[in-house]
């Protein structure tokens, strides 16, 4: 190497260095910068501070922390209501069938048919809900049962909200073994075995051309 290019080498050399040197003091002073700010942000006396200044012009101070806690509430308070509206979503009751209960059966003491849907019910020993037809307060039901089920006799019987049919049709769950699936509620049903959590429960209206109110016939 000539003796002329010498000079201009360790100038080069030096001049990196000092670059190196810089920039290295630069992250020095960012991550002191950064952690004297962190420091700072949750120290008391200057959260304190922060907080008289702004009370003193009419403003309010959050700090760091209390900004995270008040997120984590709002958080939690938001996953509360979604898990309540999807619970209440659950046992909605939609029309007269009531997911809540049982079993509802709507028809007249008069009727036979009515007579042996309750005494199913009662053999097998479920809780049911009865409504007389033939009462004042729930004549007014009958036609809207009959457009909400397709079905023009008595008894209406619904199993957790869901229509299920008249005597006959009730006879028949019971036959088929699905009595005892068909009255679990929504969480039972999850939790049961998948030979059980997916059986099906079909409606079987009686779709005879006989009103309600002017027949004591069964399904």
């Amino acid at each position: 190497m000539a003796d002329t290019e010498k000079p201009k080498t360790l100038a080069k050399q030096a001049t990196e260095r000092v670059f190196a040197a810089l920039n290295r003091a630069d992250e020095i002073g960012g991550e002191i910068r950064d952690y004297l700010q962190d420091k700072v942000a949750t120290d008391p006396r200057y959260v304190n501070a922060r907080k008289r200044i702004a009370k003193l012009m009419g403003r309010k101070f959050e700090s760091r922390d209390e900004a995270a806690k008040a997120a984590d509430s709002r958080a939690r308070k938001t996953a509360a209501v979604a898990a309540t509206t999807a619970s209440t979503t659950k046992v909605k009751q939609v029309g007269f069938g009531d997911p809540s209960l049982k079993a509802q059966i709507f028809g007249k003491k008069s009727c036979p048919w009515s007579g042996r849907a309750i005494t199913l019910l009662e053999r097998h020993k479920v809780d049911y809900e009865f409504l007389d037809l033939e009462e004042p307060e729930h004549e007014a039901k009958a036609a809207p049962l009959a457009l909400e089920t397709r079905q023009n006799t008595v008894p209406f019987v619904y199993l957790r909200g869901q229509f299920i049919g008249g005597f006959n049709a009730l006879s028949e769950v019971e036959r088929l073994g699905q009595l005892e699936v068909a009255l679990m509620s929504p969480e039972e049903r999850e939790k049961a075995p998948a030979h059980v959590k997916f059986v099906e429960i079909v409606p079987r209206p009686n779709t005879d051309e006989v009103a309600p109110a002017e027949t004591d016939a069964s399904t």
